[in-house]
């Protein structure tokens, strides 16, 4: 459990009209619905920053790179461009088992969650589709490349589930356990500057935590 974080620490870049961060897993983006005592990115900024604004998300349980904006102008803008698919994002994911064959998944997804989790839907879901390459193959996890085409909530989880390999540890798509973070991390975000629109990348090495279970399962370290 984080509490009260410097979010300096996890500061990638900044200017005047956006920051980068490295998200650590386990820490809210927004306020939680249910319980507001507890701590949220977004509060964090706005106590150095004022008035921040969100762009996009990632799940409490996931780690990486996130992007807020400074200004209604860059937020504007930035929001276009997550909404016209102009950004590339990148995942690194630490799945059960041995992912040895890229593949894209096209799986249709429920438009809303049934007790906290979203499920394959032929009928009336929307369009889903993620792309999959092994970067490491190991008999009990693989760690695995994964690409967004589409952005819908829980995207990569639970098109893993469907593909036979769900993320090694997920308490909501594989076994439930207390700790509630994910071996999800965006490790790289392209997009263009929202003011001066010069093309900007940024790429993060796996989080610690996902890299302790690297060692320990695929870096043959026991």
């Amino acid at each position: 459990m984080i509490l009260n974080p410097s979010f300096k620490d996890f500061v990638v870049y900044e200017d005047e009209s956006i920051v980068v961060l490295d998200k650590p897993h386990g820490l809210l983006v927004t306020e939680d619905r249910y319980d507001k005592n507890i701590p949220y990115l977004k509060n964090i900024l706005s106590d150095y920053y004022g008035k921040i604004y969100v762009v996009h998300r990632l799940d409490k349980g996931t780690g990486g790179l996130l992007i807020f904006a400074k200004n209604k102008d860059a937020h504007s803008l930035l929001c276009s461009e997550f909404e016209k698919g102009e950004v590339g994002k990148e995942y690194l994911c630490i799945v059960k088992g041995r992912f040895e064959d890229a593949v894209t998944c096209m799986l249709p997804l429920a438009s809303r969650a049934q007790r906290g989790k979203y499920k394959i839907n032929f009928k009336s879901g929307k369009k889903a589709v993620t792309s999959f390459y092994p970067v490491k193959v190991g008999e009990k996890c693989s760690l695995v490349k994964a690409e967004l085409h589409t952005g819908r909530t829980h995207q990569i989880r639970v098109h893993l589930k469907a593909l036979g390999h769900p993320l090694f540890q997920d308490f909501l798509y594989n076994k439930k356990i207390d700790d509630k973070r994910l071996t999800l991390f965006c490790n790289k975000i392209a997009l263009k500057h929202p003011v001066n629109g010069v093309f900007m990348q940024f790429e993060r090495s796996l989080s610690s935590f996902m890299q302790d279970i690297v060692d320990k399962y695929l870096n043959n370290s026991e």
